[in-house]
């Protein structure tokens, strides 16, 4: 539907396009034998950008036009009903003068977000402290004063049917693989749905197993190491609203690495990079492990333990099976509740309850100390991990790791290890290997361990990018 020369019948229009908004007002102006009529959401504008760089050139410059007058770059026009509609919902000021069936759309929005932060999911022990924030013309601002290079591209796109957000893809043009862009447009394009939540929504929607416990793309807050992916040729989704940013393509290696790592020498990094894939190891397999020794395979514990272990269940009725699976439930249970409440409160809910469920459990014989002791093992080995997503994989996966080892004993732990290990190499992410991909002969020195930066010559290989060679002579001073 086009504009109308009247103002009365656009405004009635716009009205009508707007579900009778109390917020959308109108305001009249003449300036020499014209007259002019704003239309705009007062809750959606700065009043004050409209009345210096609108208002008053317009009365000060009668004879131009008004692109030449207003003093404003978000400047367009238009002669549809529905563009400027969109137009006052985004927080533009929409310009109309009597007589003209045009729109003038001019950018007065009103910009209140908070300031940047350090990350808060994150923690940091060396390196930037700045975190993205929920607006996302400001996360593209941090990135781009990251990599200051002209090969740093940005494009736009618009999800969701009625929510309209705005999510922004960032990659180096120069690295970034073409055929991996061309899927990923290919799968974002074709994203049919009334809202997105970002990244949740996001994430599910463009990964390729939707049905699998490990998260195929990385999540991070944290500007500095979204910049080291994307100078391994890696893509980057950031959403408005969110201050969080997805990493694709990603392999399973990479939930392992922190942006610390690097910051610090390649000896103390790899001890702290082995020690989360052992965690990771221990935070599936131990539970599982328990239950198989004593159910099935007690002769195998050596003698003095075993005398402990006999002491420590001589009255428990409950079989090792079911003491694992409560506890485990039950430390889930806590850890949820010290999520959701309010911070002081869930700090003592998670204290308290933690020594209370676990004296009285042990006291009232229910559980055994020894499974007490392997379970906080357990929870505090899955806490190493650095990723959110990939730590509650890690919790997850112990439970059918119990099963399979209180029907099987210690071959139901190694076919745990099997079917895991199985399901890994078939998963793929945009196309690409997830588990085996960061075992190649010039990528595995940055999986299990973090080898010297000069032994980094290669990028990873997920990321299939353009110009493999990362550093070529990082020590040219010694020649």
């Amino acid at each position: 539907m086009k504009a109308d020369p009247s103002l009365e019948k656009n405004e009635k229009a716009l009205q009508g396009l707007l579900s009778q908004s109390s917020d959308f007002k109108t305001s009249d102006f003449a300036a020499g034998d014209r007259r002019y009529r704003l239309f705009y959401l007062d809750t959606m504008i700065e009043l004050a950008v409209v009345q210096d760089h609108i208002i008053r050139p317009l009365l000060r410059h009668t004879d131009v036009t008004v692109r030449e007058a207003v003093s404003i770059l978000d400047y367009s026009e238009t002669e549809l009903l529905s563009v400027a509609s969109k137009a006052l919902v985004e927080g533009k000021t929409v310009l109309q003068f009597y007589g003209e069936a045009k729109f003038y759309l001019l950018g007065t929005e009103l910009k209140k977000e908070r300031s940047i932060n350090t990350p808060v999911n994150e923690r940091v022990l060396r390196g930037s402290n700045e975190a993205l924030i929920e607006n996302l013309d400001t996360n593209i601002n941090l990135m781009r004063k990251l990599i200051t290079t002209p090969d740093l591209a940005v494009k736009h796109y618009q999800l969701g049917r009625r929510s309209n957000t705005k999510v922004a893809v960032l990659y180096l043009n120069s690295l970034a693989n073409k055929d991996v862009l061309k899927e990923f447009d290919r799968r974002i394009g074709r994203i049919d749905i009334d809202y997105v939540e970002a990244p949740g929504f996001l994430q599910e929607l463009i990964q390729d197993k939707k049905n699998s416990l490990f998260p195929q793309i990385l999540v991070s807050e944290r500007t500095d190491r979204v910049r080291s992916y994307l100078m391994d040729g890696k893509i980057a989704i950031l959403a408005d609203g969110s201050p969080d940013c997805l990493i694709v393509p990603v392999s399973f290696w990479a939930f392992f690495q922190s942006p610390d790592d690097y910051q610090i020498g390649w000896l103390i990094g790899s001890t702290f990079r082995f020690l989360r894939i052992v965690c990771f190891i221990i935070a599936i397999s131990l539970p599982g492990a328990y239950v198989a020794l004593v159910t099935f395979d007690p002769r195998i514990i050596p003698f003095e333990i075993a005398l402990t272990l006999q002491s420590s269940m001589q009255y428990i009725a409950m079989p090792a099976v079911l003491e694992a699976i409560f506890m485990l439930v039950t430390l889930e249970i806590l850890r949820e509740a010290t999520v959701r409440l309010a911070n002081p409160v869930g700090q003592t809910i998670g204290v308290v309850g933690g020594v209370v469920i676990g004296t009285v459990v042990v006291q009232s014989n229910l559980i055994s100390t020894m499974m007490v002791v392997v379970v906080a093992f357990t929870a505090i080995s899955s806490f190493v991990i650095p990723a959110y997503e990939m730590r509650s994989a890690a919790r997850l996966l112990s439970y059918p790791f119990i099963v399979l080892s209180a029907i099987f004993g210690l071959i139901g732990l190694v076919l745990s290890f099997m079917l895991v290990l199985t399901h890994l190499a078939r998963l793929n992410t945009m196309g690409i290997p997830y588990f085996y991909s960061g075992l190649s002969s010039d990528t595995i020195k940055d999986t299990f361990l973090r080898g010297p930066l000069g032994s980094l010559k290669k990028r990873s290989k997920e990321s299939l990018a353009q110009d493999e060679t990362r550093i070529r002579d990082p020590r040219g001073w010694t020649k």
